[in-house]
């Protein structure tokens, strides 16, 4: 009895499997980067947000320091304090110095 040899065929590549097997892929990869920048521009977002509190609160500050600094460097507060210190103004004493010597 003979025996029967098989013979073995190349294997023919199915083109529209591997189409479809690209573009499921590329879809895959899609979706995982849309994803990704939704939830990279919702932390940025956030971020942003802290950072414009933070530079309001700020804000209040130096207007408020601002405010404070005008106060003080009012002739009459200096005054006051000044005579409470027991310091008094004599203006026999007061010279004015020019820069034109």
């Amino acid at each position: 009895m003979a025996k029967t040899v098989k013979k073995q065929g190349k294997r023919k590549i199915n083109v529209q499997a591997v189409a479809t097997l690209c573009c499921f892929f590329s879809f895959m990869i899609y979706l995982g980067s849309m994803t990704f920048v939704k939830a990279y521009n919702y932390i940025l977002s956030t971020q942003v947000a802290a950072i414009e509190a933070d530079r309001n609160d700020l804000q209040a500050q130096v207007s408020t320091l601002e405010t404070v600094v005008k106060e003080m460097s009012n002739y009459d507060y200096i005054a006051s304090i000044a005579e409470k210190d027991g310091i008094k103004a004599n203006q026999s004493n007061v010279k004015i110095l020019s820069a034109n010597k």
